[in-house]
């Protein structure tokens, strides 16, 4: 009887543990060649502290690199690559509104290239955002310089409404 008892219980545990657990974390490449640019507005020790979240996130260890990206964007909270770094590291925690509004917030920074655009577009369409996602698209398009992410984005967002 006692054996049953525990086996019952096991099966409670590993029910109630596979419903708490998070949702795998919707699927995006993260471009680190694209966020070049504005990590070298950084001084050599706030780069050596993204070179160790960039490596953490390629580990898969976001909430550590999210850890240290935190102390940065503090007091940088102006640099885009910073903000985009931070809502990938969320994202793949699957906090998707975090992810948005860092988004949004490296989409308004005042350095960076066309890759926010995308990336912001990317986590609008991830969140349903298809208003932000649909504007920020037609920016990364009319840039020119991802065609081949532009036109697949394009593609998800067309598949995405032919099935709602």
């Amino acid at each position: 009887m006692g054996c049953v008892r525990n086996l019952c219980l096991i099966l409670v545990c590993a029910a109630t543990l596979a419903l708490a657990a998070p949702p795998p974390a919707p699927s995006m490449d993260l471009r680190f060649d694209r966020l070049a640019s504005a990590l070298t507005l950084l001084g050599d020790t706030d780069r050596k502290i993204v070179d160790e979240a960039a490596q953490l996130i390629r580990e898969g260890e976001h909430a550590g690199a999210l850890a240290r990206l935190s102390t940065l964007t503090h007091s940088n909270p102006e640099n885009s690559s910073l903000r985009i770094l931070m809502a990938y590291a969320q994202l793949q925690l699957g906090n998707l509104t975090g992810a948005l509004d860092e988004a949004k917030k490296a989409h308004e920074a005042p350095n960076g290239n066309s890759y926010r655009c995308y990336f912001l577009a990317k986590i609008a369409f991830l969140t349903g955002d298809n208003i932000t996602c649909r504007r920020e698209l037609n920016h990364a398009k009319n840039a020119g310089d991802m065609p081949e992410e532009v036109r697949q984005l394009q593609n998800d967002v067309k598949k995405a409404k032919a099935k709602g």
